[in-house]
């Protein structure tokens, strides 16, 4: 893998890959041929979009993408950390599953089929761009990608990014023998520390004008270790620097899909300016699709805690999920239900005509959803927090429709919870359905049984370099844990 600082050398590589596939589409695979752009942005809690109702003007731009497309009303990730969620979303496997379980693990060289290998088997040209050092050196993540480079976290880190996103946009438009793109994009903000660049970064003020925080990780680790409720001073001035971050994330995006979209528009038309069929105005190319979704959440003492990694709670799992893709995915769909990140390999297969997976994905294709806007019917998903050393445990839990059920550590008993009445999930009704609760544990040990010990994840050696950036986005060097796991006991 290659670090993209300043210089570019990512191009000449996509126009060697032989021709495979056309730009044609058919009725089983509506968007055949389509380029697309996959952006995680890292860390969001969708709660905290306009689009899923927040009160601050936070995502303007992922609003609008919203109103042009799809959006799942519910969506969660299968795991609270970057790395393994990752997997999961580009294998459709759960961690347990794949194996990905620690920092230092990667997918191995005979591992399950990524996404990147799926596009890039139908012919596409493969381009992944990564801003979290997890995701960099040897993850195994980059099979099937042409290209995979890690940029760095930075303001000027960000400028690149968009950069290289247009440059490799107008290079495969300009390719003679006309193959489509798929590229995996994956935005550091709003990861911690909040610290994003002005107007940004003073955007939201006055919750807490006495606090002093600055959205570092020593602010973060000290709250916890104060053990201060959600209301506190400090905490709404660090939801109002997370939300600032999360604004310039939103403006990241923005530029990235303009500069993917750009070259489809000769006309100078809107990047959403395309006729019912999906092509540009001046009878070009079909418009890119986008889909635009999160890694896992960001909690703030809803449960002892801030960031992510540590639970299953909804603040580190809820993520949104945004689909634009004018001309076939119909403007303004609210799709009812609830969503995994697991789902994104199986319905990206379905819309796009990949290939049939060497592995069974634990998601589901949610095609039909998008198109007709149905409600996706309840399934249980397993989610699991990131992993300990061997020998302590995640914490668990399993989403069924609304209900959900938080296995917890150290012999404590399970919760339960109502999501939809009570997303925060402040009221624990375990005492109230007891039933329901042993119901749910014996899905849950169900799910773990059947995929117990199903991955096999090879080690990695990071650099020193790549320490020492993770331990800037919080993680405390080789585990993973940035110090907090001591902070907090299981809520």
């Amino acid at each position: 893998m290659k670090r993209v600082l300043l210089g570019l050398c990512l191009l000449p590589g996509l126009l060697l890959v032989p021709h495979c596939a056309g730009r044609s589409s058919d009725e089983g695979a509506p968007l055949r041929g389509r380029d697309l752009l996959l952006v995680v942005s890292d860390s969001v809690d969708a709660a905290h979009v306009g689009a899923y109702g927040y009160s601050r003007d936070t995502t303007p731009f992922l609003d609008e993408l919203a109103a042009s497309g799809a959006v799942l009303e519910r969506a969660v990730s299968q795991t609270s950390w970057t790395l393994s969620s990752v997997a999961s979303l580009l294998t459709g496997l759960e961690q347990e599953a794949h194996g990905v379980t620690q920092i230092e693990q990667s997918l191995p060289l005979d591992g399950p089929t990524t996404l990147g290998e799926l596009f890039r088997r139908r012919g596409y040209r493969t381009v992944g761009l990564v801003q979290n050092a997890v995701l960099e050196e040897g993850t195994g993540l980059d099979r099937g990608f042409d290209r995979f480079d890690y940029v760095r976290f930075t303001d000027e880190g960000a400028d690149d990014l968009v950069r290289i996103v247009g440059e490799a946009a107008a290079a495969a438009a300009a390719s003679p023998d006309d193959r489509p793109l798929f590229m995996y994009v994956h935005v550091g903000p709003p990861h911690m520390p909040y610290r994003p660049p002005e107007p940004f970064l003073s955007r939201y003020s006055g919750a807490a004008p006495e606090s002093r925080m600055v959205g570092s990780i020593r602010d973060t680790t000290s709250l916890m270790v104060e053990k201060v409720g959600p209301d506190h001073p400090d905490v709404l001035r660090l939801v109002e620097l997370y939300d600032g971050h999360l604004a310039y994330a939103d403006s990241i995006v923005r530029r990235a899909v303009e500069a993917f979209q750009r070259p489809s528009q000769a006309d100078g038309s809107s990047p959403n300016g395309t006729s019912p069929n999906g092509t540009s105005p001046n009878g070009g190319a079909a418009a890119p699709a986008v889909l635009v979704t999160s890694d896992h959440g960001e909690a703030f003492m809803q449960h002892g805690a801030i960031g992510h990694n540590l639970f299953c709670y909804e603040p580190m799992v809820r993520i949104p999920w945004i689909l634009s893709a004018p001309g076939v995915v119909p403007a303004g769909v609210r799709v009812d239900g609830t969503g995994s990140i697991l789902d994104v390999l199986p319905t990206l297969s379905d819309l796009f005509g990949l290939p049939v997976t060497d592995q069974r994905p634990a998601g589901r294709s949610l095609s039909a959803a998008l198109l007709q806007g149905a409600a996706i019917p309840e399934r249980p998903l397993l989610l699991s927090s990131r992993y300990p050393r061997p020998g302590r445990e995640a914490q668990l839990a399993l989403v069924e429709g609304p209900w959900k059920l938080v296995v917890r550590r150290r012999g404590q008993s399970s919760q339960l919870f109502h999501t939809a009445e009570d997303p925060e999930e402040v009221h624990d009704l375990a005492a109230e359905r007891p039933d329901q609760v042993a119901r749910m544990e014996a899905l849950l040990q169900e799910r773990r049984a059947a995929i117990r010990g199903g991955g096999t994840a090879a080690r990695r050696r990071m650099s020193e370099g790549v320490l020492e950036e993770l331990e800037s986005l919080g993680y405390g060097g080789a585990d993973g844990d940035g110090g907090q796991r001591e902070a907090v006991g299981d809520r």
